[in-house]
């Protein structure tokens, strides 16, 4: 914080150990409890942005009570959440040019009165039909729309909070603990299911209209008033460097030196003008403060308008590929107390050092021409529909197998149940948040690993989630899928917002992360449509005679052909084969992400080496 090297990074000469707790400050400033308080008022709000997530919790309860079948029902949960990531650039507009405070208020005030609506249709306040239709009737167009329009404004402002949240610790705190206040606010949004579908199972057990309620409320207080404290709080600057200007710009890409600095700064002030941070590795080659200066044999007074002109030289060396000017700024960049003929003292020195996310700026019209923003938007669409089609229908699954049959069965029984997969997706997909950040940062500090590799575990892990999901078969077994795939969701909420921050800059962080996180609406649309479809054509008013039926469902052919008024048209009793096709499916979506996301990373690892080649190549002129 104050300038002086980060104790998360190993140095050859300190041997400094990252620990978890290390980017806590050992003495409390005003300004440090500023940033603390800031940081508790962001878990809160994301603790009010991931209400998407209890859906399932109360989603099987107003399909019964409205009579809609899966397909219907997962409509209403694609309009939740194209408000959750198809608002996310108009959020990050707003959030970069007005701060969080408005942002906010909207997002409060949209949650507050969509949940209010839910509620007033599941109390049949707003009829869904005529009150002379039947259950099985077709549902009023323009109710219906107003129902998904409702699901749509609780998405909505919960984009609005976690986009506020999430940009003002990422400008509150410097890079070697960015990633973990990030990971902590983000695992206040994966909590969040856990956290009110635990207390509303409490409070209102099997009562969908209370847990509505308390959603209502809960979810929306935060937001409301975080939006009069909650500003940003500006970290000193990192890591010894001053502050970059991003007012403008002449490179694409690339945001100028800053104002000029003192002669006692000449050496800071050249490697700035290479944009590059203090190495967190040993790469080959020095560059030291005393040969420089012999070398040029210049006076103080003029050293530093020949670091200037040697700047554009060097930043050339950061255009070599037009196609990817900076992928994902790993440079090999020497220490001041190493020498040239140093070796390197580990084997992907190549792709150590960083750009600081300050010094890159991209704006949103500039990534559609940049092919990591489609891989990685891609990536994020696949695998976060995979997660989606489980998170939105795991009530369904939990009722599904439960029913192991039998038309009827006990409602309080099976909606805690599902209260108790939505938990413990929740628990781990606030773990998956914390863990992830702070393993990524541990590894990246300690093993210099590019944060991209994370991409590819977390595409494995949930392949395995859903090649669990596939072969579970009983309702006592299904923790085992939601705790796979909470961990899974989770960490690929940590490192995404991570890559969108380096690769492609602080300046307008914000819509950036907006627009990648449209890529969701995609997958999650497309998946969830998928899942609905394969169970309502097992459901009872759709199954024909032909099918293969359990022994103990001898009538099921009669309720075919005569499908009883009332919810249980829409039942399915085939247990694990309502559904089993779709996550035939999620699997090979997971594979194909799987392989995208190590495309991602070898392509950015070479592209970093091959600049960090030129970068010395560079030095070396410089220092010959």
């Amino acid at each position: 914080m104050d300038g002086s090297p980060t104790p998360l990074l190993r140095s050859k000469r300190s041997g400094a150990m990252f620990s978890p707790s290390s980017w806590l400050p050992t003495e409390w400033t005003a300004t440090d409890k500023k940033r603390t308080i800031v940081l508790i008022m962001c878990v809160l709000c994301g603790l009010g942005s991931g209400s998407n997530y209890v859906y399932s919790a109360y989603a099987p309860q107003l399909a019964s009570q409205l009579s809609l079948s899966s397909t219907q029902i997962n409509e209403i949960a694609l309009l939740g959440n194209f408000g959750m990531y198809g608002t996310g650039p108009f959020w990050g507009k707003l959030t970069d040019a007005r701060g969080p405070g408005l942002p906010l208020f909207l997002g409060g005030l949209s949650i507050l009165t969509g949940y209010a609506l839910v509620h007033s249709f599941y109390t049949l306040t707003i009829p869904l039909r005529p009150s002379s239709a039947l259950p099985t009737d077709p549902v009023s167009l323009p109710a219906m729309l107003l129902l998904a329009l409702s699901m749509c404004m609780v998405g909505a402002g919960s984009c609005g909070g976690i986009t506020a949240a999430l940009n003002t610790v990422a400008k509150s705190y410097p890079d070697k603990s960015r990633a973990s206040a990030s990971g902590i606010v983000l695992a206040g949004l994966g909590l969040s299911a856990f956290f009110f579908s635990t207390i509303g199972h409490l409070i209102f057990p099997g009562d969908a209209g209370g847990l509505l309620i308390l959603l209502s409320i809960g979810t929306s207080l935060p937001m409301l008033l975080s939006s009069i404290f909650v500003r940003p709080v500006s970290p000193h600057s990192e890591e010894g460097y001053q502050p970059i200007a991003i007012e403008d710009q002449d490179e694409e890409g690339v945001i100028p030196n800053g104002p000029k600095r003192r002669s006692s700064e000449l050496y800071i002030s050249r490697t700035n003008s290479l944009e590059l941070t203090r190495t967190r590795t040993h790469s080959p080659g020095p560059f030291p403060r005393e040969r420089h200066h012999d070398h040029h044999h210049q006076q103080s007074n003029s050293s530093h308008s020949q670091s200037q002109s040697q700047s554009p030289n060097l930043d050339n060396a950061q255009h070599l590929d037009h196609d990817d000017v900076h992928p994902h700024a790993h440079f090999a960049i020497p220490e001041p107390s190493s020498s040239l003929s140093h070796k390197p003292s580990h084997k992907r020195s190549s792709s150590m050092g960083s750009l600081k996310p300050s010094a890159i700026s991209y704006k949103p019209t500039e990534l559609l021409f940049k092919l990591d923003f489609w891989l990685l938007g891609l990536t994020l669409a696949t695998l976060c529909g995979v997660g989606l089609m489980y998170i939105n229908n795991v009530g369904t699954v939990t009722l599904a197998l439960a029913r192991d049959g039998n038309l009827e069965y006990d409602k309080k029984l099976v909606s805690g149940w599902q209260a108790k997969q939505v938990a413990i997706i929740s628990v781990w997909n606030c773990s998956g948040r914390v863990i992830g950040g702070l393993y990524s940062d541990y590894c990246k500090a300690k093993f210099h690993l590019a944060r991209i590799w994370f991409l590819p575990v977390v595409a494995f892990s949930f392949l395995i989630s859903q090649i669990v999901a596939f072969s579970t078969e009983s309702v006592h077994h299904l923790w085992i899928v939601s705790t796979l795939l909470g961990v899974a969701y989770g960490a690929l909420f940590n490192v995404v917002p991570m890559l969108v921050l380096e690769w492609f800059g602080m300046a307008h962080f914000s819509q950036n992360y907006g627009w990648i996180c449209v890529a969701p609406v995609t997958g999650g649309n497309l998946f969830n449509l998928i899942f609905g479809r394969i169970y309502d054509s097992n459901a009872i008013g759709h199954i024909s005679p032909s099918v293969p039926s359990p022994s103990n469902l001898t009538n099921l052919s009669v309720l075919a052909h005569f499908p009883r008024a009332g919810s249980d048209h829409h039942a399915c009793l085939l247990g694990r084969k309502c559904y089993s096709t779709a996550f035939q499916l999620t699997i090979l979506g997971s594979l194909f992400a799987l392989g995208l996301s190590v495309w991602a990373g070898v392509r950015r690892e070479r592209l970093s080496r091959s600049r960090a080649l030129a970068q010395l190549e560079r030095l070396q002129e410089v220092e010959s």
